[in-house]
């Protein structure tokens, strides 16, 4: 074997080691999302069972109190653990029907979009399904986007933005498919359904949460005078401490379950991009049509940064073209197809 063949070799990753790991990063994500939340309960129990017991029980009942103190955060600990459960099964049952609602897509009726539904249909049949996806749209919004939802292939649905279907001709239409039928082939659909499901709500949330704070300039008066808190004495004191330890550890999951959201979506559309070529059989297409969108607005309103992992541009908060960090996709996918691509 030469060295010029070994290397090559070595890049060469068979189909069903993509699917297995990301099989594994799902459950992976499932097992850590519901051992965050057994440890966020067990903490906040933690330390407001702590304030509470030195300002509320007097010193004849502190034996007491510390006692049965373990006992307390160890439920909490298995309450917090069920909860995630219970949010992971909610939020994992039917994804592919409830997702899309969230950002306002609704499945297309029969006769309609017959070009975008062919160019979908196309690039299945390259992929190897006997039949397309069905086919949803965010009649709403003149944006060029479009995504893919599901766990499993069999359920699995593709959505469009009007303005995809508007302003995007029926090869670039094809193109953008052949990226989410590489992703859906591969079980990265199934990773980002999962992440989106179970953490989008959450984010989304905090998203409007972070929204309220920004009318004030003191989170702690908002949050003493928010209509749960009205109240005085200790109570209110303990009121206010409680919900900044609530609030403090949601910033921190939330944001550590954040962290490479972005890089992990932009990863996976690089690697589609090459995918989706080969199915395409035609790079300089896909160059163009790549291009073509990125340099569009890709912004998602109802989508936000919680659900952009589903789709084919990031499609939160949006970026001039000179600064949108997925325009390096376009340079990616040129190394791959060399000089085709120039």
């Amino acid at each position: 074997m030469s060295a010029d063949t070994r290397p090559r070799r070595a890049h060469i990753e068979p189909l069903w080691d993509r699917i297995d790991r990301n099989r594994f990063k799902t459950a992976a994500f499932v097992t850590m999302f519901v051992v965050a939340a057994a440890f966020s309960a067990g903490v906040i129990v933690a330390i407001a069972g702590l304030f509470l017991g030195v300002v509320l029980v007097s010193p004849q009942g502190f034996s007491d109190f510390f006692r049965a103190y373990p006992y307390l955060v160890g439920a909490a600990l298995a309450v917090g653990a069920a909860l995630g459960i219970v949010h992971v099964v909610r939020t994992l049952t039917g994804p592919e029907r409830r997702l899309p609602t969230m950002f306002g897509a609704v499945r297309s009726q029969t006769g309609t979009l017959l070009p975008t539904k062919s160019a979908l249909h196309d690039m299945a049949v390259a992929v190897g399904y006997t039949y397309a996806p069905p086919l949803w749209i965010i009649g709403d919004c003149d944006r060029i986007n479009a995504f893919a939802v599901g766990l499993t292939e069999r359920n699995a649905i593709v959505g469009v933005t009007s303005g995809f279907v508007e302003r995007l001709s029926p090869e670039s239409q094809r193109a953008v498919f052949a990226n989410l039928m590489a992703r859906l082939r591969v079980g990265d659909t199934m990773s980002a359904t999962a992440v989106s499901a179970i953490m989008g709500p959450i984010w989304a949330s905090r998203a409007a949460g972070l929204r309220k704070q920004e009318e004030t300039d003191d989170p702690v008066v908002q949050l003493a005078t928010s209509d749960g808190m009205r109240f005085g004495g200790e109570d209110r004191s303990a009121a206010v401490v409680g919900g900044l330890i609530v609030e403090f550890l949601s910033v921190i999951i939330t944001e550590l379950l954040m962290a490479g959201h972005e890089r992990a979506a932009l990863a996976a559309s690089e690697k589609a991009d090459a995918e989706g070529m080969l199915l395409l059989k035609d790079p300089e297409a896909m160059v163009r049509a790549l291009q073509e969108v990125l340099e569009a607005n890709n912004t998602v309103p109802g989508a936000g940064e919680a659900y952009s992992m589903l789709f084919y541009c990031w499609a939160g908060f949006g970026y001039a073209p000179e600064d949108d960090p997925e325009m390096k996709r376009i340079g990616r996918l040129r190394e791959v197809i060399g000089a085709a691509g120039a």
